[in-house]
C-alpha cells in the first residue's frame, strides 16, 4: 500500500506516455522537459521492480506485463480526471481571480483581454493588481501573474504567451533639430530615454548594434511605457517603445518611426502561476491571453 501511493504522482504519467506512445508528446501534453518525464518513469520501474515500455529510437509501446497494470492505473486516472471536472464546476461558479500584470500592458493589451474572457465565463470575478514590481506567486496571494521576460525564479512555472515587438520612436521636432539618423550606432550620441524593468534597464538591440541601456545622453528614465510615449512626443529623446502602443502616435504624427530597416527587439510574454496544478480556468485564461496575443499586429 506504501509503494502504491508513493508511486501515485508518476501513474499520471506513466498514463500519459502510454497514452501518447511517444515520451516526447507526453512531455509536451505534461508542461515538463522529456528528460525529467524519462528519469520519472525509470524511477517507477524500479520502484515496481518491473519494465513498463520497450522503447526504441521510431517508438514506445508497452511491455505485455505493464498492459494489464495500464488498463487498471488508466481506471484510477480516468476517475480521478472525472472527480477533478466536478470540482472545477463548482470552482467555475464562484471563482476570484487575482491577477498581476505591470501597468502599461494591463491598460494598453491584457487588461481587455482578460474582460472579454470574464465575459465568457458567468459567476468569474477578476481583480487586475497593476504593478511594475515582480510579485511573489509563492508568497503572495496572487493566481496568475503576467510578465515581460522570464521570470529568474525557477520555483514557478512560466507558459509564454506571445511576444511584443519593438521599434524606435522620436518626435518631428527633435528629428529636425538632429543630424540624419541611417545608422544604429549614431545612437551613441543622440538622446534616448531608458525604460526601466524590475530588472533593471530594457537593454536595446538595434540591428547589430548592442546596448545594455538606452545609448547616447539619458537625461530621463522610467518604469512606464506611457510616460516615455508622452517624453518622446515632447521630442525630450528617442525611446525604444512597444509597436502596438506607437502605432496610433504615428498615425497621429506625434511621432516618427526610427531605422525601420533594422532589427529590434521582441519582447517575450509569459503567464506565471505558483505550479503546475492551476485551476481549469487559470489554463484556459492562459490559452484566451495566447490567441489574443497572436492576433496582435
Amino acid at each position: 500500500m506504501d509503494q502504491s501511493r508513493s508511486s501515485l504522482a508518476d501513474v499520471a504519467l506513466f498514463v500519459e506516455v502510454a497514452r501518447t506512445a511517444s515520451f516526447r508528446l507526453a512531455a509536451t501534453r505534461l508542461e515538463m522537459p522529456p528528460s525529467t518525464l524519462s528519469r520519472r518513469i525509470a524511477a517507477l520501474e524500479v520502484r515496481l521492480g518491473v519494465a513498463l515500455f520497450v522503447r526504441t529510437t521510431r517508438s514506445v509501446a508497452l511491455t505485455s506485463a505493464a498492459k494489464p497494470y495500464f488498463e487498471r492505473c488508466l481506471e484510477v486516472i480516468e476517475a480521478a480526471e472525472r472527480a477533478q471536472a466536478a470540482l472545477d464546476t463548482s470552482q467555475d461558479q464562484q471563482m476570484r481571480m487575482r491577477i498581476a500584470m505591470p501597468v502599461d500592458l494591463g491598460v494598453e493589451m491584457l487588461g481587455p483581454a482578460v474582460a472579454t474572457f470574464a465575459d465568457a465565463h458567468r459567476g468569474l470575478k477578476v481583480e487586475f493588481d497593476l504593478s511594475s514590481r515582480a510579485v511573489d506567486l509563492l508568497r503572495d496571494p496572487v493566481d496568475l501573474a503576467l510578465r515581460i521576460g522570464k521570470p529568474m525564479d525557477d520555483r514557478v512555472v512560466a507558459r509564454k504567451v506571445g511576444e511584443i515587438a519593438s521599434g524606435l520612436y522620436a518626435a518631428p521636432g527633435l528629428l529636425r533639430r538632429l543630424p540624419p539618423i541611417t545608422a544604429p550606432q549614431q545612437l551613441a550620441d543622440l538622446p534616448c530615454l531608458d525604460l526601466r524593468t524590475a530588472l533593471g534597464s530594457m537593454p536595446w538591440q538595434v540591428g547589430a548594434a548592442h546596448w545594455d541601456a538606452a545609448p547616447g545622453p539619458c537625461a530621463l528614465a522610467a518604469n512606464s511605457v506611457a510616460l516615455l510615449c508622452r517624453l518622446a512626443e515632447d521630442g525630450r529623446g528617442i525611446a525604444l517603445l512597444p509597436r502596438h502602443v506607437a502605432a496610433r502616435r504615428v498615425q497621429a504624427r506625434s511621432l516618427e518611426h526610427l531605422l525601420a530597416g533594422e532589427a529590434t527587439p521582441n519582447w517575450p510574454i509569459y503567464a506565471v502561476t505558483a505550479n503546475r496544478h492551476a485551476p481549469r480556468l487559470v489554463k484556459l485564461l492562459i490559452a484566451h491571453i495566447k490567441a489574443a496575443l497572436a492576433s496582435v499586429p
